[in-house]
């Protein structure tokens, strides 16, 4: 008798924790995924390149601004953009380097899509990697290579304050 009771209230809630689980699980997993995906859109007749010219540096190291900031420009036509690291870092080869240039494949209002000249990293299908720098906020963005799951990027790279002396880096532009 007992043993019937406790069956039985198995069978009842088991259908309750099962319609539960079942939807909150999926909007558990869909608030992670927004929460990661995160980007941030220039508002209309606002102008991405503007956002992006700027000094930058990656965190979460608070002397990045100070010690090793890279600066992100364009050129006139917009089809490269230009990073200048403040110091020069290795490339693959073992030469060292302080300029990156990419070629822009595509514009959005949230990315730039390009590929760096001398790329040497391919895809499966062997060709360069393309990286997509991903706005998350006027004042940072991240890296996402376009082999990557659309939920890997790199850690967060963050606008440097202006210099009080002589206020050159820039701050994003409001609105």
């Amino acid at each position: 008798m007992v043993l019937d009771r406790m069956t039985s209230r198995i069978h009842s809630v088991l259908p309750r924790v099962a319609l539960w689980t079942g939807l909150v699980i999926p909007f558990a997993i869909f608030a992670l995924y927004r929460s990661v995906t995160r980007v941030y859109e220039v508002p209309p007749g606002r102008d991405i390149f503007a956002v992006l010219r700027g000094t930058w540096a990656w965190t979460p190291a608070d002397s990045g601004c100070r010690d090793n900031p890279h600066q992100i420009d364009f050129s006139a036509n917009r089809q490269t953009m230009t990073i200048t690291a403040a110091r020069p870092y290795t490339l693959a080869s073992g030469a060292l380097d302080s300029i990156a240039y990419y070629e822009i494949l595509r514009v959005t209002r949230s990315s730039l899509r390009g590929v760096l000249r001398g790329e040497t990293r391919l895809t499966r299908d062997s060709t360069p990697v393309e990286w997509d720098l991903i706005l998350t906020s006027p004042n940072s963005y991240t890296w996402h290579r376009s082999d990557w799951l659309s939920w890997w990027h790199t850690r967060s790279v963050q606008r440097c304050p202006a210099h009080p002396a002589t206020g050159l880096d820039r701050q994003a532009p409001h609105g």
